[in-house]
């Protein structure tokens, strides 16, 4: 039977205990692109975009409004406070009025619910903003 000085089992320890990282953050590294990918593929990676401004689509349900818990918050009194609610489910992004007094339109016909597609306006109040693929998915 062989002995271990305590220091030889000291550096086996440490080196599996870096090879057990090395395989958790190669298999976090995979995850997060898996996951990216199926986002994207979810969404069509499409953002909205109003004169100066981005708004990322980063979740699956997005409250648009002039209240500040609003996840796209348009500072314009003509916009309600909770105005509108876009969703997504299998790459279809539907914008719904949330019982707005100005309405939500969608290429310049109001709406209650719709169904978007690429480069549609939606106006909220005086506010336009245009559905598009985001720029650098491109690219990809």
């Amino acid at each position: 039977m062989e002995y271990y000085s305590p220091l030889m089992l000291c550096v086996i320890t440490v080196a599996a205990l870096d090879i057990c990282a090395l395989v958790l953050i190669i298999c976090a590294y995979r995850e997060k692109s898996s996951g990216k990918k199926r986002w994207d593929k979810i969404t069509s990676s499409m953002e909205l975009v109003e004169q100066g401004y981005t708004y990322q689509l980063g979740c699956d349900e997005i409250l648009i409004g002039r209240h500040a818990s609003a996840d796209i918050r348009l500072s314009d009194m003509s916009v309600s406070r909770y105005h509108a609610m876009l969703t997504v489910a299998d790459g279809v992004w539907t914008v719904s009025d949330l019982g707005s007094k100005s309405g939500v339109y969608v290429n310049g016909v109001r709406i209650k619910k719709k169904a978007l597609h690429e480069n549609d306006t939606i106006t909220i109040g005086s506010r336009q903003l245009v559905l598009r693929k985001r720029r650098n998915a491109r690219d990809e």
